[in-house]
């Protein structure tokens, strides 16, 4: 099958990672794949297989119509037996009245609208929905939310979970030193460590996080919080001057080009947090931290619920409540022993492998053509 993936970029975040993964995944399963990557933010094209077939249109503008044109004629005339694409406007314009589409998934990455011309834009999108096309949810909640908020039938949407490469988190290498990798990064070899891996953007809520680590610190002090973002230095200097200002002790904050590569936390992390108040669906470093065996305290935002089914994988807790991050984080933090941590890897290998993700993409391909 040849297959093409049209992504905005490869920047640092959730959505690209398992975009990687899924493309890479097409590859091991015998298909021949071209990626287009609308602009030149490529940080994570080192982990795309050699095999993929990649081409960089940068956007001069928010609607470039010379990208347009060679969108449209690349999707005209390459024979594609699907298109993955994750800018739908951009995906419906280049291929306005085009005598013959190829099927078309539509990756749906977020949940609760940003704004009005946000939730105007996908209401009247979604309505636009052509027989070749398939919006594609992740989780059960982003499914039934949507449905409702956009007044869609139940079936609207194919859902297919996220997945990840599960091998590659949860075997850590025998030369791999926890002692030395805090050491190296300036963290007591004797502290417990919650980790959040999250860009540095407003809704993610770092504040909560920090803010929750002040008051858990009360009453347990060998205690640091890693925070682990994106490349956006000035909204983490602006974390670290918050900190400094009031005095909040035990955390760590990096960005990616400081951080390096992002399983040396997980391995060394005891608890696994995020603290968003929206946009949340299905994080991918949720999963990243469970197949390493992490118990997981998330904010209620997305598909949390569903990721977190019961108290051996972590607890959900209401957003921007930081008394609740906090007492959350010390029962996780007194509870959970190794045995925990094996069931929270098996857990993770039984229903987010992401080879099962790329066969369901396949076969929704394939029976949107027997249709």
């Amino acid at each position: 099958m040849k297959i093409l993936v049209v992504l905005n970029d490869l920047d640092i975040g959730g959505a690209q990672n398992y975009t990687i993964a899924l493309i890479n995944q097409f590859v091991r399963l015998g298909h021949d794949v071209v990626l287009i990557v609308l602009s030149n933010n490529l940080a994570l094209k080192s982990r795309l297989s050699a095999d993929v077939k990649i081409r960089v249109w940068e956007r001069k503008f928010t609607i470039d119509l010379i990208v347009l044109k060679k969108l449209r004629r690349e999707i005209d005339k390459g024979n594609y037996d699907g298109v993955i694409s994750s800018y739908i406007l951009y995906q419906k314009l280049a291929t306005l009245c085009l005598s013959h589409t190829p099927i078309t998934l539509y990756p749906i990455h977020s949940t609760v609208d940003r704004d009005l011309k946000s939730f105007v834009t996908n209401f009247l999108l979604f309505r636009l929905k052509s027989r070749h096309e398939r919006y594609i949810t992740t989780i059960d909640n982003q499914t039934h939310y949507l449905c409702k908020k956009h007044l869609l039938k139940p079936g609207f949407f194919a859902q297919i979970y996220n997945g990840i490469d599960t091998i590659r988190f949860s075997a850590i290498p025998d030369k791999f030193s926890r002692d030395e990798f805090l050491k190296r990064i300036g963290v007591p070899v004797n502290h417990r460590i919650i980790l959040m891996v999250a860009g540095f953007r407003e809704e993610k809520r770092h504040i909560d996080a920090i803010t929750s680590l002040k008051y858990i610190r009360e009453v347990m002090k060998n205690l640091t919080l890693i925070c682990v973002g994106d490349n956006r230095s000035e909204e983490r200097n602006k974390l670290q001057a918050y900190i400094n200002d009031n005095s909040i002790e035990g955390v760590k904050l990096l960005i990616a080009s400081e951080a390096g590569d992002v399983k040396n936390y997980y391995w060394s992390a005891d608890m696994f947090t995020l603290t968003s108040n929206k946009v949340e669906t299905f994080p991918i470093s949720v999963l990243e931290a469970m197949a390493c065996g992490l118990p997981c305290v998330l904010t209620d935002t997305g598909g949390a619920k569903d990721i977190i089914i019961n108290k051996n994988l972590g607890r959900v807790v209401p957003v921007e409540n930081i008394k609740a991050i906090a007492e959350a984080w010390y029962e996780v933090l007194q509870s959970h022993n190794t045995n925990d941590k094996d069931l929270i890897k098996t857990y993770t290998q039984l229903h987010f492998q992401i080879k099962s993700s790329a066969n369901q993409y396949i076969n929704l391909i394939q029976n949107i053509h027997a249709n």
